[in-house]
């Protein structure tokens, strides 16, 4: 049953990021061929620089709210009013002082103001997080799996219209709001037709938010720091260097981050598991989570192939010379990859293990690496530049870092013997596979 359960979750989320990474490659080619370097660099960096306003809907809930609805299952309603609440008053805010941000950054700029206003609005329908926790903790990954996928097909067709009508860049951002909002709207239909409580029927506790708020402080800020040391670049690029090598970076950008999409559909739908074997038996957790380690860098390692052998046809068919550089900045940026794999896994220990300020610091440390080596190298390397401090930094907030601290040195042990024996990953899980059909309750 919990077999089949993991099973089927995977599934719905990895066809759900399927259709994200093929949508997101074919209409990103599309659009960014129809836009040109300069201002498809403008509109990557607008939606950049929305991304780390908006972590502040972040909160630090997510992974915490399915834990919660998972141990807690009889206040399931007072804690899903009290986290949209709390998600909606951050995300207006955040889509306020993006405003703030657009008319003093870019004063006298109506395109970009216009980008910004969208990009805010499509912040403000990014509220659907409670719900989604609320699907994962019953298992029902299928129904968020498929308002995501219903929503993203709608936003590539209404791209693919406005290159048709040769619209300007600001429909773009247009897009990706109706997207947001139909998202937003489907995920509530389905939560409401499978059984949920009206949304003005759900509770909000101030004692409740005070208490997910001060657990989850110290995740929002590691997920703020993630978002910096991710998007970082592309901003200081817009400051530091040409709207060229930001249009090239910006594809690299994407292209590499579509492929984060993988590790997050497998870890979010082993996460319940996980979390039930940690209260069940430490060895079994260690074991578990050993194994995911070792298919995340064995999967990582196949996408650093993958992307250097295969890549640089791809991307001058489906880009064209404009973007020359892509190539380059996207097997920079690939190194990153095993370590974004395996940071995917972490971020679901910190939640289930409740390190949160430790993971802080990493990420806290990470940042500030990326943004010190992006001041020292985009100057005399620009795009190349903000590519390495990336995979620098990505690489100690996620691996390096581990070993600081005695509360983080086993994981960093364990995660070492996937990273630096990759043959012994493989044979774990070669020898995982033999027994699989005979092992009760397996992952």
């Amino acid at each position: 049953m919990i077999r089949s359960t993991v099973a089927r979750n995977t599934a719905w989320i990895l066809l759900d990021n399927v259709v994200s990474l093929a949508l997101s490659f074919g209409v990103t080619m599309l659009v960014a061929r129809y836009l040109g370097p300069e201002k498809f660099g403008l509109f990557s960096y607008t939606f950049a620089t929305a991304s780390i306003f908006a972590i502040v809907g972040h909160l630090g809930l997510d992974g915490l709210v399915v834990r919660e609805f998972k141990l807690r299952p009889d206040e399931n309603e007072t804690i899903l009013g009290t986290v949209f609440n709390l998600k909606l008053v951050a995300y207006a805010a955040a889509a306020a002082a993006m405003m703030f941000y657009a008319f003093w950054a870019h004063a006298g700029n109506s395109t970009a103001i216009t980008l910004f206003g969208f990009a805010a609005l499509s912040t403000v329908f990014s509220s659907t997080g409670a719900l989604n926790a609320w699907f994962q903790a019953r298992s029902e990954n299928r129904y968020p799996s498929m308002a995501s996928i219903i929503s993203k097909v709608v936003m590539a067709v209404l791209k693919i219209a406005a290159i048709a009508m040769a619209s300007g860049v600001a429909m773009f951002a247009a897009a990706n709001a109706a997207g947001a909002a139909l998202a937003f709207a489907l995920t509530y239909f389905f939560f409401r037709w499978t059984g949920g409580m009206s949304i003005f029927k759900w509770r909000s506790s101030v004692s409740e938010a005070r208490r997910l708020m001060g657990e989850g402080f110290l995740l929002f800020l590691a997920a703020a720091f993630t978002t910096i040391y991710l998007k970082i670049g592309q901003i200081m690029l817009q400051w530091m260097s040409t709207p060229n090598e930001l249009g090239n970076y910006a594809v690299a950008a994407l292209l590499s981050e579509a492929i984060y999409i993988l590790p997050i559909a497998i870890t979010t739908a082993v996460f319940p598991r996980m979390i039930q074997s940690f209260h069940r038996s430490a060895e079994e957790f260690e074991y578990e989570l050993q194994l995911l380690f070792d298919f995340l860098v064995i999967l990582g390692l196949c996408a650093i192939l993958g992307v250097v052998l295969f890549s640089n046809p791809v991307i001058m068919l489906a880009f064209g010379e404009k973007y020359g550089s892509v190539y380059k900045l996207l097997s920079i940026l690939s190194l990153a990859i095993p370590f974004m794999f395996l940071r995917a896994a972490l971020n679901r220990w910190i939640v289930i293990t409740r390190l949160s300020l430790v993971n802080v610091i990493m990420q806290g440390a990470g940042a500030l690496l990326n943004i010190a080596l992006g001041f020292a190298l985009i100057p005399h390397f620009h795009a190349e530049g903000a590519a390495a401090a990336t995979v620098v930094s990505y690489a100690f907030a996620t691996y390096a870092s581990l070993a600081i601290s005695p509360q983080t040195r086993p994981l960093f042990r364990t995660m070492s013997r996937s990273l630096l024996m990759p043959w012994g990953a493989a044979l774990r899980l070669w020898q995982f596979g033999k027994s699989y059909r005979t092992r009760p309750g397996a992952v």
